[in-house]
């Protein structure tokens, strides 16, 4: 059936069209006026009628059949050009915005090879480096984002978070990324006591970081003021600056991919133009709606709503960031051992570095294999971490094979992917997961719920 209706293309259904019109206007048009008429001359009059009748009839028809298809040929084009365009422009951000914190890196890496540098010139080559790596990652994650968001694979995973403890977390993230000058303020609805609810908190978290970002690039003075309200049925939550605002003719596109805004501000075009539409994706993901309100000059508030879902409980809740919670019980884990899963030679030296300064003793493993022929050998190994994809054996059937050694393993996932990765995961048996790369305060963050459920299984 599928081949048959690929046969009769546009063509081939005007001409049969026309065909069938004609032969049963003839056929019936003629015994009908056969019955009505005996005169020749009023029959030959009668089918002249008859024939320009049919002419203009089907040409009505067969014009309006054309202009419709015509549209939309023409609409397709037009948005097959915009597509184009939008992707040419994308292409050429995005080769500039990678470029640039490359060029950063590769340079500044060349320039610390060079012995006469004094400890100040190395601490700020080593940050400029540390933020061109940064921004190149945020680059990467926000291309990510969006293809999961415009593949349809991105799925919601409903967790308890704690509202206020999420507002203090960004809070506490952003007070050290704006300038000298600008102030940042909270605002919290709910009381500690009745602010758990539950949510993706990872997306929520997600979009309102989206939005402060963008405020915090283009406000040079004045204040940046976020947080949350509870109206009805749902939790309202705002990102408001005193930021140079958004041009009216470009308020109606701002969420729209690659959209980058007025190029006539060099700092309002930084950027990829992803960020907007992500957030956008994020909170229709979630059921909630996005808006915004802006002035030039005066600047912008941007609004976004995901349902109210009271949690039950506390179990399971996501409660306060890495930070604060590495501040609150030291910095060092001592006693701790980890077998460490990863073949890349630099990654594990990285990760063995970072755990080893955190007092952690560290067994690592090249391979699957080599992980659980380690696992079996020590019974102190408190925790393991194991990348996913590696030779000899994967890091999924490792972990099998680790359950199967003890069952109440404690695997955390390494990986580099990030396609729903959360929900296949849990499904292979993982704890918990992290993903590359990856910095020292969400090593800690791993660690702390890691502490966590041991303490409550201990109690």
């Amino acid at each position: 059936m599928k081949r048959l209706r690929q046969y009769f293309n546009f063509e081939l259904k005007i001409f049969l069209a026309y065909i069938l019109l004609g032969g049963l206007w003839i056929l019936f048009s003629d015994k009908l006026v056969s019955s009505m008429f005996t005169n020749p001359v009023m029959i030959t009059r009668i089918q002249t009628f008859k024939g320009w009748a049919y002419v203009l009839t089907t040409g009505i028809l067969f014009y309006l059949f054309l202009r419709h298809h015509l549209i939309k040929l023409r609409t397709a084009e037009q948005m097959a050009k915009e597509s184009d365009r939008l992707k040419t422009t994308f292409l050429q951000n995005i080769s500039h915005e990678i470029r640039t914190p490359m060029n950063g890196i590769m340079g500044f890496t060349e320039l610390l090879k060079n012995q006469d540098l004094s400890e100040d010139e190395k601490k700020e080559f080593i940050k400029i480096i540390s933020d061109s790596s940064a921004l190149l990652f945020n680059i990467v994650n926000e291309v990510i984002d969006i293809s999961i968001i415009e593949s349809g694979t991105n799925k919601v995973t409903l967790s308890e978070i704690r509202l206020n403890s999420l507002i203090d977390e960004t809070y506490d993230y952003f007070t050290h990324a704006v300038q000298q000058g600008i102030t940042i303020l909270s605002v919290k609805d709910l009381g500690n006591g009745s602010d758990l609810v539950s949510t993706d908190a990872v997306k929520v978290r997600q979009v309102l970081r989206n939005l402060i970002s963008n405020s915090v690039k283009f406000v040079e003075e004045g204040y940046i003021k976020f947080g949350y309200e509870v109206k009805g049925n749902e939790i309202e939550f705002f990102v408001e600056d005193t930021g140079i605002g958004i041009p009216l003719e470009s308020q109606a596109l701002i969420f729209d991919r690659f959209f980058k805004g007025s190029t006539q501000d060099r700092k309002f075009y930084e950027g990829v133009g992803l960020g907007l539409a992500i957030s956008k994706g994020l909170v229709e993901l979630l059921e909630g709606r996005i808006w915004m309100e802006s002035e030039p000059g005066k600047g912008s508030r941007f609004h976004f709503t995901i349902p109210y879902r009271k949690a039950e409980g506390v179990k399971n809740s996501i409660i306060t960031s890495s930070a604060s919670r590495a501040n609150a019980v030291g910095p060092n884990y001592g006693g701790i051992t980890v077998l460490l899963a990863e073949d890349d030679a630099h990654n594990q030296r990285y990760i063995y570095e970072m755990l080893s300064r955190l007092g952690i003793k560290v067994i690592p493993a090249v391979n699957g294999r080599e992980a659980v022929e380690l696992f079996s050998s020590y019974s102190s190994i408190d925790l393991v971490m194991m990348d996913l994809k590696m030779p000899v054996m994967d890091g999924y059937t490792a972990a099998e094979e680790i359950h199967k050694l003890k069952a109440n393993a404690y695997i955390v996932a390494q990986t580099a992917y990030t396609f729903n990765e959360e929900i296949k995961v849990k499904a292979a048996g993982f704890d918990d997961y992290i993903s590359k790369p990856f910095r020292e305060e969400q090593v800690i963050a791993v660690l702390e719920r890691f502490r966590g459920i041991k303490a409550v299984v201990k109690s």
